[in-house]
């Protein structure tokens, strides 16, 4: 085994990056080959097991014992109901074990370009900045297909948040001290968590990389494939952030106007892509 994965045993890792799964055999040994393809290696995975009931809970374990950056975790045992509404408490368990003082989410279908630690890292010296992400490659997890190019503010502020996620959970990173207390247990917890956070950091704080950086896996079981669902979800987020009743329905007219503008941009005009498939873009090197 090289050296340099037994010598970040020594050290405290400058990122911990966070994956909860849950019956993803298919998903965590490509994660974990493009997490250790990345330019910057000084980083743990902490993936977290969420009462997987195949065989991927054995593969990150197999992992874990050939690379010492990987850390095979399992969601506690004793909970409630409540922790079995997505992959809040899952996540939870990881930020409790991330010993870095940069955190970054991977959703397990999900992955990254190889240089996406690289820059955000480089950012983060900064310490005025709080939060990072980028924009994202939205593609067909079995053919690996682009389907498309989502692009973010440079900026945003709390009030970006008031008709939709700016920032999804993968592109992201955040200093550890602005995590507060973590993720509630609701479906929509990224969106709520970034409510939160919103509210602990001005627009300078929170700054898009303006690359595509993160590659979006769809596929059937995607949690935000019907829109109605995701909306009546999104009213329950600022409930529980705690927004008023009546600005949680302004909020939701504005996710209405938001998503329906969205869909009409897409229909009327579409950019032609560079990049057909994920593993083009992959091969990529961005000055």
């Amino acid at each position: 085994m090289p050296f340099k994965v037994d010598f970040y045993i020594l050290l405290k890792p400058k990122v911990s990056i966070i994956t909860p799964f849950l019956n993803a055999a298919a998903c965590v040994t490509k994660l974990i080959e493009n997490i250790q393809a990345q330019t910057f290696e000084d980083w743990e995975l902490l993936m977290v097991d969420d009462d997987s009931l195949d065989e991927g809970g054995l593969l990150v374990t197999k992992a874990a014992l050939q690379d010492s950056r990987i850390k095979a975790l399992s969601s506690p045992k004793i909970r409630d109901d409540r922790s079995r509404i997505g992959p809040w408490f899952a996540r939870n368990h990881g930020l409790k074990n991330a010993e870095a003082d940069l955190i970054a989410f991977l959703d397990v279908d999900d992955l990254w370009h190889p240089q996406k630690l690289e820059f955000q890292v480089e950012v983060h010296e900064n310490h005025e900045v709080g939060v990072t992400y980028t924009n994202f490659f939205a593609f067909d997890l079995e053919t690996r297909k682009i389907n498309s190019h989502r692009m973010f503010p440079h900026q945003v502020t709390s009030k970006s948040f008031l008709s939709h996620n700016p920032i999804p959970i993968s592109t992201s990173m955040i200093s550890k001290s602005l995590v507060g207390h973590g993720f509630k247990p609701t479906y929509l917890e990224d969106y709520c968590f970034w409510l939160e956070v919103s509210k602990r950091v001005n627009g300078k704080g929170i700054r898009n990389l303006d690359k595509t950086l993160c590659y979006y896996g769809e596929h059937f079981k995607n949690r935000n494939r019907n829109k109605f669902s995701s909306l009546i979800h999104s009213h329950q987020a600022y409930l529980d952030a705690g927004f008023g009743f009546m600005q949680s329905k302004l909020c939701c007219a504005r996710w209405v106007l938001h998503h329906g503008l969205r869909v009409i941009k897409s229909r009327i005009s579409k950019s032609p892509q560079q990049f057909d498939t994920i593993d083009r873009h992959l091969s990529h090197i961005y000055d």
